[in-house]
């Protein structure tokens, strides 16, 4: 292996932990949403802690996507 690929797979291992632990955080809000109460006014919502998390987990898949699909072009490549 070279050091390319070496950095390949170190790039891959940090987007997945990055896109399980935003995942995670995501999660954790999980009980706090759904016990929302149905006549509860949006005002008195956390938004801007939901809309960081939510954020966070899009930007941490997409980051991801982005060096899978380098590795796949690597790949093709050979």
């Amino acid at each position: 292996m070279n050091k390319d690929e070496a950095n390949a797979i170190l790039a891959l291992k940090n987007a997945w932990n990055g896109a399980i632990a935003a995942a995670d955080r995501l999660r954790e809000l999980a009980p706090a949403v759904e016990g929302l109460r149905d006549d509860q006014g949006v005002g008195s919502l956390d938004l801007e802690t939901y809309h960081r998390v939510s954020m966070a987990q899009a930007n941490a898949a997409m980051a991801l996507r982005g060096v899978l699909e380098e590795l796949q072009a690597r790949a093709a490549k050979g």
